[in-house]
């Protein structure tokens, strides 16, 4: 991508917005008790109830706003797969930024994939040259999410099972990555698959937030 496409898109912070997904705004602050005062956005706060024993920690490089929206429509919705070397650098990063973690790939369902062609995130790891594994598969088709509205996607049974029996991932530090992060729930759902498989840490990052 050359420098001035590049430049509609806009980074997240890193050292601000949400400790749990890098939203901005609004906010919700926690003091804990050596008075360290953490910023958790609503939706990461109802995370924690529900899952008080998982140390939740989504990142993502960039803003889901309407370039990138536009971007995305191009690449994951017309097919594009062309797109998928677009932010080769910054997946790069994740070598640096998760050493010696398995990174998998939210799933598609085999009828998502005929429709679509290619699994968009696992396109953009491949162009990226990352090494990746897939633990889950989709065992429900279930409308899109771009389609759904919040409460409809808050709401979404469990869609995934582990399945690669063949790959021991106890004790293992695995990072699921999606596309883009908007409520948690498709995340959170790859996550309690995997809890049960006693990884040493579950950490997840997309694209876009």
């Amino acid at each position: 991508m050359c420098e001035e496409c590049r430049s509609f898109f806009h980074s997240l912070p890193v050292d601000q917005g949400c400790e749990g997904c890098q939203k901005v705004d609004p906010l919700q602050q926690i003091v804990k008790n050596n008075d360290t005062t953490i910023w958790y956005c609503k939706d990461c706060l109802q995370w924690k109830k529900q899952y008080p024993e998982y140390p939740f920690c989504h990142r993502a490089f960039f803003k889901y706003d309407e370039p990138f929206q536009q971007w995305l429509k191009q690449y994951k919705f017309i097919g594009d797969i062309r797109l998928a070397k677009s932010f080769v650098g910054e997946w790069q990063q994740l070598k640096k930024m998760y050493p010696d973690f398995i990174y998998c790939p939210i799933p598609l369902s085999a009828e998502r994939i005929s429709e679509r062609g290619f699994n968009q995130v696992s396109e953009m790891l491949i162009a990226a040259d990352l090494p990746f594994q897939e633990l889950l598969v989709r065992k429900k088709h279930l409308p899109a999410q771009s389609k759904k509205t919040r409460e409809q996607r808050l709401s979404m049974p469990q869609p995934f099972e582990f399945t690669n029996q063949s790959i021991d991932v106890t004790n293992q530090k695995i990072l699921l990555i999606d596309d883009v992060y908007t409520t948690g729930q498709t995340i959170f759902h790859g996550a309690s698959c995997l809890i049960r498989n006693a990884p040493q840490e579950i950490q997840s990052f997309s694209l876009a937030r």
